[in-house]
Order: structure tokens, then C-alpha cells, then sequence
């Protein structure tokens, strides 16, 4: 048999092929070989106005709506090498041509070319190799077809044993499903260019299938959290002395309290007895679900996707972009004998872990690379990720293995004492008393929908003996803030996209590196930029901001890899959607109100306007390349300068002002005048003119303490600690800030930001902000068993 030429997705995989066979080129099991790379999509589809004969070439440029909706038969489907932005212009990427010829030099060496990219939910590894292959004209070798679950060299080995024959690259249904949602896509720029239109904004509004989605439901989520009314209802309860309440799920609501009707006495508990209930492990995590935690601690979706890439590069966590829910009995085994050394890496007892055999709810037949999961080379060490990968790599592998390894913790269990009231028996309570920690001792996922639990049954183990009758305030759940997790589950629950691309598509419409984000994102929160809100006022009603039009493409992508259906027959009705979205679009847009529409035609982007000082010619400042600044920023460390401070700055004078450090957030007193200079970025020189202090002198902080804690000097936050609007906040006393120090816990009387009192127990600790590490008193809810938890949660009942 002759040299087969094996074409993986990316360098990374290249090196991997080469450990487990031997090295970029030789011979293996009695196969001559040659490992090339591609890196990433090397090509793409043309631009519209580029695949259509030169006569519908302009109507093809224009964004005007009397030339919409396309003619999908009038496109010849052609790709070319990959563009980039060059200044101003896209220009063909030279880095991507030059690797594209190198690739044609080697493999038309080959008599066999083995397509040995990634394995993809949606076929997009297919298409990436089999577009090099025919772009570079070698569709009439020999082909193969190499698929593996991982780059591990055992699957590599055992994947290269296996390569399919591949008679015909359009028999390929990976490769047909992926050509055709990407021939769909890029008909989808025709929604972008009608919601750009009919809106009159000067900047473009992007939509898409999933993008679309994701401002519907978001904006849709704002619109239900800030319309939310407060208004309270009352009805009748009972509670008993030991905090346990009993309702009546049938009793009438009023919306005074003078309305509630009287006449109700004390009464006797009646226990109905005590049931002992369990629960197993949560599910292993996706993609999106991992960067949803990290977003509430400040990682961007972006840099997660990023950070996870490299590792899985190296086989530290498993494959990213898997759809998998479950894994295999042979990925559970694999895993199995590096389980304790995994759980010593992130802290967990091997001891906890007794449950060592298979479970059904987490591991089933089928599937491809299995759900995210540690990978097999397990690190010595949390520190070690985070000096290879930073504390986002930390963050990321003690999260995968501590959810992963709750799979081997037991159940957790507790008894359910039930009652009801001996006088009234509809009134009906229950208390809910943890008995075996199980899974829960290893790791611990606050859900966005779990309800609040009681304060007042915290520690209670049994039911009370005689409750007493009370009317009870109570309000309508108030719709959830728009969050990253909350967002993924209403993406989820309609099974749209995997992890991976719900992520990679979140980063993307959350990137406001160019002020045009669609979103913006704060440690998780969403709202709406003021693009995306034009956009959401633009959607409704539309086909292309409803989640149904992804359910139909993938269903059509399913038919199509079958082969039961032709892409041309439902790349057709790509027309009439456009026509319908169109109408319901200027419909929409008829309703925008003026002032957004004045804002979007004149700004179009989600930066902020900069105020800026005109220079006198005395200021300005010429740079060496002949660039004259001319203006400066009116703002400074969150200070504006006052007109009686402009006029001191433009004439050369220095003033005195209070400003505010971006890393602490800490005021500052210092002196300055306005001076010019050059700043660096991304290898390019900028010059400026900007208030430069001349010194500063930082406000001296009264509620800091400080000493030694652990052999170390700390300063910790020692007065007005917890303070909020119904609080003054914690002065630790002397004997307490002793304790402290000494690593003791300490407890004291607090109140929540609802004005609840609660009892605080916490001790110092350090931890990380907003990917920044800082010291201070941490609250302590359950030091029943070591938990990891992701956000802080009530003791539970």
C-alpha cells in the first residue's frame, strides 16, 4: 500500500498523531505515513455578490430591500482561501495560502489522503478536511476517513488501525450536513442586512440563528425582571416553636391584611410519620454550563473557551465540543484507576468516593467523546495548572474534577419529617433533615431555581409540638435577572447547539472589543447593549429570532446526512422566511421609539461618548510619525474636571483633584497637569495628550486592621463589615479580631440584605474577586464535610 497522507484540524493534533505513531512521518502496523496540519477553517465561502454571474453582481452588494430576498440557485457555491482584515479591507489571509500550499506540496506525494480532523457534532471537522481536499484538487486519490473519541495515543493508534475507505467525498453525510448549514448561514446574512435597514441604524445589526435567539430571550428576561410589581398578598399559616411552617395550599390570598379572617387558635402537631429520601450526583457539565460558574466570578466565555483549548490540547480535560451528556463504560474505566490521584489534586478525601462502580444516570452506551471530564493526564497539582494555565486553568480543572468525581460519592440522603396541624388539619408541613452528606461533601452547585431556604428551621431536626396561627406577607416570585446559566438552560431545554457552540457564540455576541457588543456581561448578569436592545425591538415575531428556526435546521441537517433529503430543497426556503421577517421587521420598526432611533442613527455603537478639552496650540503633542494629538479626555480616575480645572489645565497650570483607582476602587488625592506622551498596544504606537499626577496620596482607609495571621502580616476589613441599607455592619471586637488572627471561627448576630437576621459564622481566608486574589472575613455555612461551593447558599434544612 502506498504513503497516506494524514490532514488533522491543527498543530496541537499534529504533535498528538506523531507521539502515539511515531513521529511526523514513517511507518506504522506496516503503513508508510505523513502527518500534516490545517489550522482551523482554511477557507470559506465566497462573498455573496462573488458566487452569482457578474450581472446580479450589484444587486448582490446591495443592501436595499427591493433586492431581497436572494435567488439561493443563483449562487455556484465556491470557496475561497480564508480573509482576514488588513487596515480598513479584507484581503486573503497569506499565512492560510501559504499553508495551503505547503499542504498540496506534501499530499500530492500521497497516494492516500486520510481526513483525520475532529470529530463534530454538527460534521464541521468533516467539512473543514474535505474542503482542503477538494480546494487543492487531490479529490481523486484514494480517501480514507479517521474517527477517533480523543488524542490520546491508544485511541490514535486503534483510530488509524480503523480508517474508513471514502468513496466519494459527497457520500460523506458529516460533510453534507456541515456544507449545508454553512450554505445556510451565510444565506442568514440577509436577516442582518433587513433588521440593519428598517431600523436605520448606522451601525450593522447582527443576527443569526442562535444570536437572534439570545437577544429574544435575554431582552424578553429584562423586560419580565424590571416590569416585576412588589405586590404583597396575605393569607393565613401556622409555625411552630421549632420555626417549621404549615400552609393550607387551597386557602384564599387577600391583598390587605385587615382582610385576613380571624378566629384562629393554637393547636397540636400531629407527625405523620418519616421518610428517608435520596439524591444522586448532578450530571457531568457541559461546556456552557463550566463557563456559566466562571462567569459569576468574572472569566469571560471567551477565555474560557480559550484556556479549556490548550488544555485539552495537552489531555488534561477531555474533549471541548462535545454534545455528550454521558460517557461510556470504557471512558468510566479509563478514568477509574486516576481517580485518587485526581481527588488529591483538588482536595477531595479518596475515602468519599465509595461508590465506584458505573451509574446509570451518568453513563450509557453510545456517543461520541463523552461529556467534558478531567483528561488522562492528570497534573501533580492545582498550583501546577495554574503555572501553566493561570488561575482560570485552576479554576477550570477543580471545577471539571470535583463535578466529575461527585459521580463516585453516594447518594445524599436526608429524612422528610411531614405533619399537619391537629386543629386544622389542611395546614400541612414538612421538614427536610440531612442524614448521609454523600455527593454533597465533594461538591456543591447552587442552582440559579432553587428556592430560598427557611432561616428559621436551620438546625431544627424534628417538628415542632404546638404551632401557632400568623398572617404571612408574602410576594410573586420576581422573574430572574438575566444570567449567563440561566440563559444556557433556556438554550438547553430546546436542545440547541452543544456547549461549545453556545458558549462560543455567547463570547461572540458579548465581545465589545469594537463597541458593538450585543450584550454586555458583569460577572454573569446580562443586559442588553443599545444595539442589542434595537435588535430586540426589532425580532419579534420574526423567524429568524425564534428558537423553532434552529430546531428546523438541525432536523433538516439530520434528513440531509441520511440522505433522505437534498440541501438544495430546503436552501430554497430560505426566501420565504426573509419575505416574512422583512414585513414583521418594518412593522417593528415602525413602533421604535424616536429617541432610540436618534441615538442608534447618530452613535451605533455601545461606547460611551468621550468628553474631551480642545488643546491650545502650546499643548498639543506631535508624534515622530507626524500625528498631532489636539485633545485630551475631560475625565480622569472617574474625576471630571470642573470649567474653573479646564481653564487652569489649558493654561499649562497643575491642579489638585480626588480620584479613583480602577484596581481598588479606593479614592486618591493627587496633583497633575496635562502633558503628552506614547502609549504601546498590540505592537503599535499611540499618542496622546492626558492628565499625568505628579504625585498621590491615597486617603488613609479607618476600617482596615491588621497583624499576623499564619506567619504573614495581613490587613483585613476590621469595622463595617456586611454593612448594607438595612445594616450598619460588623465592628469585630478585640477578643474576636484575637481569634481571628489565631485561624479560629468566630459567630456573631448579622442581617441579610433583606434585612433577615441570620447567625454569621466565617473565619479569614483568602480567596480570588473578579480573577483577583484578596483576604477577609469569609462566611462558613456547613462544616459538616468539605464542599466546594460556587456560590454562597443557605444551611440547609
Amino acid at each position: 500500500m502506498g504513503k497516506v497522507g494524514i490532514l488533522t484540524e491543527k498543530p496541537s493534533a499534529a504533535r498528538n498523531f506523531a507521539a502515539a505513531l511515531g513521529g511526523m512521518s514513517g511507518t506504522f502496523d506496516g503503513t508508510e505515513y505523513v502527518i500534516v496540519n490545517a489550522r482551523g477553517h482554511l477557507l470559506g465561502l465566497k462573498d455573496p455578490a462573488a458566487m452569482v454571474p457578474a450581472p446580479l453582481s450589484e444587486r448582490y452588494k446591495s443592501w436595499d430591500l427591493e433586492h431581497l430576498p436572494w435567488n439561493d440557485g443563483d449562487f455556484r457555491w465556491e470557496r475561497e482561501v480564508r480573509r482576514k482584515v488588513s487596515g480598513k479591507k479584507l484581503v486573503t489571509d497569506p499565512a492560510a495560502k501559504s499553508l495551503l500550499d505547503e499542504l498540496k506540496t506534501t499530499l500530492s506525494t500521497c497516494e492516500t489522503i486520510c481526513n483525520a480532523a475532529d470529530l463534530d457534532p454538527t460534521g464541521e471537522g468533516s467539512l473543514l478536511g474535505w474542503e482542503i481536499v477538494e480546494y487543492l484538487g487531490l479529490e481523486d486519490k484514494k480517501l480514507e476517513r479517521m474517527e477517533f473519541l480523543d488524542e490520546t495515543p491508544a485511541s490514535l493508534r486503534k483510530a488509524f488501525g480503523k480508517r474508513r475507505t471514502v468513496t466519494s467525498i459527497k457520500d460523506e453525510g458529516d460533510y453534507r450536513k456541515a456544507d449545508f448549514r454553512d450554505k445556510w448561514d451565510m444565506l442568514s446574512m440577509q436577516f442582518t442586512r433587513v433588521a440593519t435597514k428598517v431600523s436605520g441604524s448606522s451601525t450593522v445589526l447582527r443576527n443569526g440563528r442562535l444570536k437572534s435567539a439570545m437577544v429574544v430571550i435575554v431582552g424578553d428576561g429584562l423586560d419580565a425582571h424590571k416590569g416585576y410589581v412588589k405586590k404583597a398578598f396575605y393569607e393565613n399559616r401556622f409555625r411552630d416553636e421549632n420555626g417549621v411552617t404549615y400552609t393550607d395550599p387551597d386557602i384564599d390570598r387577600f391583598e390587605n391584611k385587615s382582610a385576613v379572617p380571624g378566629g384562629l387558635e393554637s393547636s397540636p402537631v400531629v407527625h405523620d410519620g418519616t421518610t428517608r429520601k435520596k439524591t444522586g450526583p448532578p450530571r457531568l457539565m457541559d461546556l456552557a454550563a463550566l463557563s456559566s460558574l466562571l462567569s459569576t466570578k468574572g472569566f469571560g466565555a471567551k477565555k474560557v473557551l480559550e484556556t479549556y483549548q490548550k488544555m485539552y490540547e495537552a489531555q488534561v480535560v477531555s474533549y471541548p465540543r462535545t454534545e455528550d451528556k454521558f460517557i461510556s463504560v470504557e471512558q468510566f474505566n479509563e478514568l477509574l484507576p486516576l481517580v485518587d490521584t485526581i481527588a488529591g489534586v483538588v482536595g477531595v478525601d479518596p475515602a468519599a468516593l465509595s461508590h465506584r462502580g458505573p451509574r446509570k444516570s451518568h453513563i450509557k452506551s453510545g456517543g461520541a467523546h463523552g461529556a467534558n471530564r478531567p483528561g488522562p493526564n492528570v497534573p501533580p497539582s492545582l498550583a501546577a495548572v495554574e503555572k501553566a494555565y493561570g488561575e482560570l486553568g485552576k479554576e477550570i480543572y477543580e471545577l471539571l474534577a470535583k463535578n466529575y468525581l461527585t459521580m463516585l460519592a453516594p447518594d445524599y440522603e436526608y429524612d422528610q419529617h411531614r405533619g399537619h396541624v391537629e386543629k386544622y388539619p389542611s395546614f400541612v408541613g414538612s421538614l427536610n433533615v440531612p442524614a448521609v452528606l454523600g455527593w454533597k461533601g465533594v461538591f456543591v452547585i447552587e442552582d440559579d431555581d432553587m428556592e430560598e431556604q427557611d432561616d428559621a428551621t436551620s438546625g431544627t431536626t424534628a417538628l415542632g409540638t404546638i404551632a401557632q396561627p400568623f398572617v404571612h406577607e408574602g410576594f410573586p416570585t420576581r422573574p430572574p435577572h438575566p444570567t449567563m446559566g440561566w440563559l444556557m438552560k433556556q438554550l438547553e431545554k430546546r436542545s440547541v447547539g452543544t456547549g461549545a457552540t453556545r458558549t462560543s457564540t455567547y463570547a461572540e455576541v458579548t465581545n465589545n472589543a469594537t463597541g458593538k457588543a450585543l450584550m454586555i456581561e458583569k460577572r454573569g448578569k446580562i443586559t442588553l447593549s443599545e444595539i442589542g436592545e434595537l435588535n430586540h425591538r426589532i425580532l419579534p415575531g420574526t423567524h429568524i429570532g425564534d428558537l423553532t428556526i434552529t430546531e428546523q435546521v438541525f432536523e433538516q441537517m439530520a434528513q440531509i446526512e441520511a440522505g433522505t433529503s437534498a440541501a438544495p430543497d430546503f436552501l430554497s426556503l430560505v426566501a420565504d422566511l426573509v419575505r416574512h421577517d422583512i414585513e414583521k421587521m418594518k412593522t417593528n420598526a415602525g413602533r421604535l421609539p424616536a429617541e432610540l432611533k436618534a441615538r442608534m442613527s447618530k452613535a451605533g455603537t455601545t461606547r460611551e461618548a468621550v468628553e474631551t478639552i480642545v488643546l491650545p496650540p502650546a499643548l498639543h503633542f506631535t508624534h515622530v510619525d507626524g500625528t498631532v494629538v489636539t485633545t485630551a479626555k475631560r475625565v480622569f480616575g472617574g474625576h471630571r474636571f470642573t470649567n474653573a480645572e479646564v481653564t487652569a489645565l489649558v493654561a499649562g497650570e497643575e491642579i489638585e483633584i480626588t480620584a479613583k483607582s480602577k484596581t481598588t476602587g479606593q479614592s486618591y488625592t493627587c496633583k497633575g497637569k496635562l502633558e503628552g506622551g506614547v502609549m504601546e498596544k498590540d505592537g503599535k504606537t499611540f499618542p496622546y495628550v492626558s492628565f499625568k499626577p505628579q504625585f498621590v496620596e491615597r486617603a488613609a482607609r479607618t476600617d482596615l486592621v491588621s497583624g499576623m495571621w499564619k506567619g504573614k502580616t495581613v490587613q483585613f476589613k476590621g469595622r463595617g463589615w456586611g454593612a448594607n441599607e438595612h445594616w450598619a455592619g460588623k465592628d469585630f471586637t478585640e477578643q474576636e479580631l484575637e481569634k481571628l488572627l489565631a485561624g479560629e471561627t468566630i459567630e456573631f448576630e448579622a442581617k441579610g440584605k433583606t434585612g433577615r437576621a441570620y447567625t454569621a459564622k466565617g473565619a479569614l481566608a483568602e480567596r480570588t474577586l473578579n480573577g483577583r486574589k484578596t483576604f477577609g472575613f469569609t462566611l462558613k455555612f456547613d462544616d459538616r464535610a468539605p464542599a466546594t461551593r460556587t456560590r454562597k447558599r443557605k444551611a440547609s434544612r
